[in-house]
């Protein structure tokens, strides 16, 4: 017997209405901060990767201890700013992160629990159609069973 209905708790009304309304906050307001790269672009700059990064911290660290031996043709304001942006926008990709493995384990158990009804449903056509003359019953597993190719291998069972 497979273990269907693994998602029991759904989302309320309200709960969707919240969630969207967070979600179109969010994209509004990085919407004002964010550049449209291209893929030409992002490709170019690319991630700075982990040594780079560590690199960007060392001159962090010398700019706020020894502020004498950094270069006057950086721009400190600005670095200061961006430093503090790639703070906050690695610590909120780590937050959507988490909010998609969440998403995508409640997409999993629901994508689940309808494949395994729908299977259910495919097969109780094929039974009522086989033992009643009711209308529709045909049909509908004409119109289902287009998702099921046949391959030519046939299932040896355990007898």
């Amino acid at each position: 017997m497979p273990i269907d209905n693994l998602g029991k708790i759904h989302f309320t009304e309200e709960e969707i209405h919240a969630v969207n309304q967070a979600l179109n906050l969010i994209n509004t307001t990085l919407l004002g901060l964010a550049e449209n790269l291209t893929a030409a672009e992002r490709s170019k700059y690319g991630k700075v990767g982990a040594k780079n990064t560590l690199l960007i911290d060392k001159a962090m660290d010398y700019h706020r201890s020894q502020p004498d031996l950094q270069s006057p043709e950086v721009d400190w304001q600005e670095f200061e700013l961006d430093y503090a942006d790639r703070i906050q926008a690695s610590q909120m990709l780590s937050q959507t992160k988490s909010i998609e493995q969440l998403l995508l384990n409640i997409k999993i158990l629901r994508d689940h629990d309808n494949h395994t009804d729908a299977l259910r449903d495919y097969q109780y056509a094929k039974y009522k159609n086989r033992f009643t003359n009711q209308a529709g019953y045909e049909t509908k597993i004409d119109q289902m069973k287009v998702f099921f190719p046949k391959t030519g291998k046939t299932k040896k069972s355990n007898l």
